[in-house]
């Protein structure tokens, strides 16, 4: 019996205008602006491609154990006051753990070992509140958290004492991300929406100037804005490493980062070849011929060691049904060069043979960890199932404990994070 987390589901939304004109908002410079190329990073040496549509042609079932030494679950506090909705973004630092979620929309700050600390703003339409976060990141050296709002466009800076700090304002924040950066800089995103903006990722000041920017390469007329989009749960445009910001569009295959100099420069490319969405059939843009079946929206998480690519399939662009409700992941190890892929399952995830609890597919990663959150209906499911009960373990003594959880386990008790530590 397989289960399914809310996370693992993929995110449906529609958004109409959501975009202006970039270029009225944002002043370019011509000696700091620079389209990035890969070719720029093959000079370097830097740049690899990841042969992903190779390595999908075997797929197997995979055992964490095979990448993976310990597994660690922790329960969120279970209190009213610290009870979660659906996970939708987590953050760790040394210290702690914030997470975005569905409950009362607040960013919700957590001791490692899932003690709940507090909810992070107030909620509201104020100068200093927020009633919907669309992207939050951190700064940990100078403990910070920057909320991008949904409905008032701007950027709220707590400290990591849940203290009101300053908000950030420029007309680019109203673009679908906004995250820190480095320094006091920021980076925008936005795939092409109307057709015509030029820019996929931009470096801003706080006063909103434009620094450098990685240019779009899909255009189209208006009149063939559909004014739509569709998300899936695994795509993720931002994610940390060595604490360097890492950027991937939507639709673009190619991971950016900044190099030595603080340039931003490709760092890889996956190669989907035929598994990628024509140019035409972005869901932005109208269009009248069929999805490709085989045709796959992914994501990415990095480790120091390894790369997580997970993945499913499109919609159909007529019936807006997913083309095939399976998913998969593929993994690549960075040191070896090689890499493997899951058994695609309606979970597509990695065995877990350490301590037998759910099937694995990060949602975060630092440097060393990949981390998925778990509803404790899903986490109470499982432990009830004959998979759970039948699987063989590394480490018994493990089991044995979520045995016993589960005798206490409601269904509406709070989420769990798992945390999984990779090899060297």
């Amino acid at each position: 019996m397989k289960i399914t987390n809310a996370l693992f589901n993929f995110q449906f939304l529609i958004v109409c205008s959501l975009l202006v004109c970039f270029a009225c908002q944002t002043k370019v410079t011509n000696d700091k602006t620079e389209e990035t190329t890969r070719e720029q990073a093959i000079e370097t040496d830097a740049f690899y491609t990841i042969p992903f549509a190779d390595i999908i042609k075997n797929k197997r079932e995979v055992n964490l154990s095979e990448f993976a030494s310990d597994v660690e679950i922790i329960q969120f506090e279970n209190t009213p006051k610290a009870l979660l909705g659906r996970v939708q973004d987590i953050q760790l630092t040394n210290d702690y753990i914030f997470v975005e979620h569905t409950g009362n929309k607040l960013i919700t700050q957590f001791s490692r070992d899932g003690k709940y600390i507090r909810h992070i703003g107030t909620l509201g339409r104020g100068p200093k509140e927020y009633a919907l976060c669309r992207k939050f990141s951190l700064d940990e050296k100078n403990e910070r958290i920057y909320i991008q709002t949904n409905w008032t466009r701007k950027i709220l800076v707590y400290n990591f004492d849940g203290e009101y700090i300053k908000t950030v304002k420029y007309p680019a924040v109203e673009r679908l991300y906004n995250v820190w950066s480095r320094d006091s800089l920021f980076i925008s995103f936005s795939d092409q929406h109307t057709g015509s903006d030029p820019f996929l990722f931009v470096e801003h000041n706080e006063q909103g100037d434009t620094l450098q920017a990685i240019s779009q390469h899909n255009f189209w007329n208006s009149d063939k804005t559909s004014h739509s989009m569709v998300s899936f749960w695994g795509q993720n445009s931002f994610y940390r490493l060595n604490n360097k910001l890492h950027m991937k569009s939507w639709y673009n295959d190619t991971v950016y980062t900044y190099d030595a100099t603080n340039k931003l420069v490709p760092q890889y490319f996956i190669d989907l070849k035929n598994h990628k969405i024509p140019d035409d059939l972005v869901y932005e843009r109208k269009s009248t011929r069929p999805m490709p079946e085989d045709a796959r929206w992914i994501g990415v998480h990095e480790t120091e060691n390894f790369i997580f690519i997970p993945y499913g399939y499109h919609y159909n662009i007529q019936t807006r049904e997913v083309l095939k409700e399976e998913e998969g992941c593929v993994l690549y190890n960075k040191k070896t060069k090689q890499g493997l892929a899951v058994k695609e399952t309606k979970l597509g995830g990695f065995i877990n043979d350490l301590n037998g609890g759910p099937d694995f597919k990060p949602t975060y990663t630092n440097d060393t960890l990949a981390v998925m959150a778990v509803s404790a209906l899903d986490m109470k499911l499982f432990l009830d199932s004959d998979e759970f009960k039948n699987r063989e373990v590394k480490f018994p003594e493990q089991k044995e404990l979520l045995k016993q959880l589960n005798q206490t386990l409601k269904e509406d008790d709070n989420s769990f994070l798992v945390l999984v530590k990779l090899k060297n």
